[in-house]
């Protein structure tokens, strides 16, 4: 994909007779007919990062996504109750939606959902996933509040954690149980940085039918997307 300096150097020309040959030179395959259009297919990483969930505002222009500090949203009837999509900020903001569609896109996902914590995006993970009889295999070197959250709160909750050394994946299968429905992993793991063979992670649980969650934290989608190798759902504080 055209990197960012070719992308502008492509429409600093758009206006010369010499544009279609710099285009067809650099094999960009389309390029932007009015404000707001972009070129087609593929960007790179940096490109996307900044263009990514981002339209301009249709009622004033604006290139950049307004900040909607309201709380709540106007109704035309009950039968239309969520037509615009949106009903209380709680739920749902004009503003954070396009933030989840960004990080969709830059994590390869199909869609994201932002809390406003870390820890609440993994109690979210957790509780979404598992219920009381349910077993996870998770790393044994894991974020703090992750680690006590499984060891006190889900246990009190009737849930089962096996707590496990991830650098040898063989280890993990061992743990496997009838009841296991999740495997957590943490890859560059806070705060020892232990590395965990992510891909090979992802195939496990895809052999024994589990659900694969990564905190990919440290690493951002910008060096690390567990999406590409194979893992089901992707934390990020």
């Amino acid at each position: 994909a055209p990197d960012a300096r070719m992308l502008l150097a492509a429409a600093r020309s758009a206006s010369s007779a010499s544009a279609s040959g710099y285009g067809a030179r650099h094999g960009i395959r389309g390029m932007a007919l009015k404000s707001g259009q972009w070129i087609k297919g593929e960007l790179g990483l940096e490109t996307t990062m900044v263009h990514a969930g981002v339209d301009p505002d249709p009622v004033t222009g604006a290139i950049l996504t307004p900040i909607y500090q309201s709380t709540t949203y106007i109704q035309d009837s009950v039968d239309s109750y969520l037509d615009k999509g949106y009903s209380y900020s709680r739920t749902n903001n004009p503003t954070v939606s396009a933030l989840e569609k960004k990080i969709a896109i830059l994590e390869k996902g199909h869609g994201a959902a932002c809390f406003s914590t870390g820890m609440a995006a993994t109690i979210a993970v957790v509780s979404g996933v598992m219920k009381a009889g349910d077993h996870c295999v998770i790393t044994n070197c894991s974020y703090g509040g992750t680690n006590r959250a499984c060891r006190t709160m889900f246990t009190d909750l009737g849930m089962e954690f096996d707590f496990i050394d991830f650098t040898d994946v063989s280890n993990i299968e061992k743990y496997i149980k009838p009841n296991t429905k999740m495997v957590f992993s943490e890859s560059p793991a806070n705060p020892t940085l232990t590395l965990t063979d992510l891909a090979a992670v992802s195939a496990l649980a895809k052999r024994h039918n589990l659900v694969h969650a990564c905190d990919s934290t440290f690493a951002t989608p910008i060096l690390q997307r567990p999406i590409e190798l194979g893992g089901d759902l992707v934390i990020q504080s």
